[in-house]
């Protein structure tokens, strides 16, 4: 049996013990109470909205009507009852066929409820008679009219050939895509997505089913009573569903790492002839199968049970999206459980973590089928998938390669320093990290060439990060502080190998080395960033963001540019020390972005 298994079942059974015996029984009460009070609310149709509206009429036939609705408190008088309660403050008063609104909104509300109230009546009524042709007899079919999409920064002159040519296509559209011809069609195929083939329902208890569709499912036939367009931003609550579970477990499991640490129970692991990696690997396995589980049923929820291939298809695709976010989440928990040294660093660190996480998530979604700078979060995947569409290699790669590679980081880089010396004493955050980095430079295969080529992730999801922040900016404003935050990311990666190298004095502090580890570093982050952007930036690369991502694919310049730029931070440490590394990063900023810009000039300055 397999070490990381040994602990994967201990943590399991670990888990389940930190609730005693009358705790559990506290929780499963807690729980029945909820569900049966949930119950008893909607068996009872409890509201806040009861009774809200005052209501006098002369008309007894009304009651029933009035009394279907509990916002009414209703009152049956005679007709001057009536006028005097109208006077006196009632929100609404019928008086024969008229109905007699008071001067104030609430009786305003009363009367526009009053309406909903009478013509869902009439709709009850009508369908009562299980006449649905005759009681519905207008159905609107609803089609999915595809935006077309561009992500690419035109000049001036092109901008204003696009906007009378898009004027133009727009007046012949309207002119000719209403237009029937002999067959009776309308619209072509080409102007909308495959919209709805079926036919109006033909009894009420089909009827039922089509009004009783789920909150995610789309309409595709109504009744123009029924019809409601789509819910704006529907990402953004596919990516509440998906996410919040994700960072609900993933406290629990930084929780379970932290609590080792600070009550020592870890030093009985770390004696065990068991190595860091299976540690780490049996204590995340269980809380990552209880995620995937979660994120199944969620998409189970939404989906429905699979009864064909296909179904299943889209099921299996939706959790292998999922699944990078699941393990990125998890390795910064973990990272931040051996950084922080008590709970409340632990919990700076995750909410920190989470916020920046979920805002990579969150704010691209938001243009799903709108942008293509939706492309940058999985959850954009997700649902294209949830709505029946296919997704390419390429953009799945693009989307979650990021966050494969960042969690695999996090993960390795927190097991190096899984040791006595770091989680067990109040070394700093900052030196903890460059314990992992001189861990990974010391073993037989670690070289600063290599952690550069490691650090290429973590620059091109920062990179993404920035897209999405400064997406909404003005052109020249935004490229320039792309520019700038872009080249301050790639300086830091590429110079904290040496800063390690020259702090632990892990080799002689010379003007040999200063410029050989320079040339390391940067042919390293050369090497991972044109592999970066040949696998996984297709889908951006005309945009002005890609340009400053890709710039010189095929050219050895952005070469010389890295290994100078390393070199500026490398000798500037070799010449002042470590303590002013924070002054390197920057000079080597300024040459970078000097540089960028001048090959962005024309995008900047037109």
């Amino acid at each position: 049996m397999p070490g990381w298994f040994t602990i994967a079942k201990w943590e399991f059974f670990r888990s389940r013990l930190k609730f005693d015996a009358r705790s559990s029984a506290m929780l499963i009460i807690s729980l029945i109470l909820v569900v049966l009070a949930s119950a008893s609310a909607a068996q009872t149709e409890m509201s806040m909205n009861q009774e809200i509206y005052s209501i006098s009429t002369t008309e007894p036939g009304l009651e029933h009507i009035l009394e279907s609705d509990q916002r009414f408190d209703t009152r049956i008088v005679t007709a001057y009852e009536a006028s005097q309660f109208y006077r006196y403050g009632d929100d609404l008063t019928i008086i024969g066929n008229n109905a007699y609104l008071a001067q104030t909104r609430k009786s305003a509300a009363a009367g526009s409820a009053l309406e909903n109230t009478i013509k869902e009546y009439r709709e009850i009524v009508l369908s009562s008679y299980n006449d649905v042709n005759n009681s519905h007899p207008v159905w609107v079919t609803v089609h999915d009219v595809e935006r077309p999409q561009n992500f690419q920064l035109l000049s001036a002159e092109e901008t204003a050939g696009r906007l009378e040519a898009g004027t133009e296509e727009d007046e012949e559209r309207q002119s000719t895509a209403y237009t029937n011809d002999e067959n009776g069609e309308g619209i072509t195929p080409d102007t909308y997505s495959s919209g709805s083939s079926f036919m109006p329902p033909e009894d009420i208890e089909e009827l039922d089913q089509y009004q009783g569709k789920t909150f995610f499912q789309r309409q595709t036939i109504s009744t123009p009573t029924h019809f409601s367009p789509p819910i704006p931003f529907t990402a953004i609550l596919y990516a509440f569903l998906f996410i919040f579970p994700i960072y609900f477990v993933s406290q629990f499991y930084s929780t379970s790492v932290m609590d080792e640490r600070t009550n020592r129970k870890g030093e009985l692991i770390l004696v065990a002839p068991l190595r860091a990696k299976d540690i780490v690997i049996g204590k995340t396995v269980p809380y990552l199968l209880v995620t995937l589980l979660i994120q199944a049923a969620i998409t189970f929820y939404i989906m429905g049970i699979p009864t064909a291939f296909e179904g299943l298809k889209n099921v299996f695709l939706i959790l292998a999206t999922i699944f990078p976010v699941v393990l990125l989440f998890f390795a910064l928990s973990f990272f931040g459980a051996i950084l922080s040294r008590s709970f409340k660093e632990l919990t700076f660190a995750s909410v920190f973590l989470s916020v920046v996480i979920s805002g990579y998530l969150f704010f691209p979604a938001m243009f799903t089928n709108i942008h293509a700078i939706s492309s940058i979060s999985p959850i954009t995947l997700i649902v294209r998938l949830i709505e029946g569409e296919s997704i390419m290699l390429d953009t799945y790669m693009f989307s979650t390669i990021p966050f494969y590679f960042v969690g695999l980081s996090a993960f390795a880089f927190g097991t190096f320093i899984f040791r006595e010396e770091d989680l067990f004493t109040q070394k700093t955050i900052k030196e903890k990290i460059v314990d992992s980095f001189e861990i990974f430079l010391s073993h037989r295969y670690g070289s600063v060439f290599l952690l550069s080529i490691v650090f290429i992730p973590f620059v091109y999801m920062t990179q993404l990060m920035l897209i999405v922040m400064l997406f909404n900016l003005p052109v020249p404003y935004s490229v320039i502080a792309m520019i700038v935050l872009s080249a301050m990311a790639e300086e830091l990666v590429k110079s904290a190998g040496i800063y390690t190298i020259f702090k632990r004095k892990l080799t002689d502090i010379s003007l040999k080395n200063a410029v050989k580890l320079a040339v390391l570093s940067g042919t390293g982050f050369f090497v991972g960033e044109k592999a970066v952007a040949v696998l996984t930036l297709s889908p951006i690369a005309s945009s002005a963001f890609g340009s400053v991502m890709t710039m010189g694919t095929l050219l050895l310049i952005p070469l010389l540019l890295h290994i100078s730029t390393a070199m500026v931070s490398s000798l500037s440490m070799y010449r002042f020390g470590t303590r002013r590394y924070l002054m390197a990063v920057l000079l080597a900023t300024v040459v970078h972005s000097a540089y960028n810009m001048f090959i962005l000039r024309v995008i900047l300055f037109g």
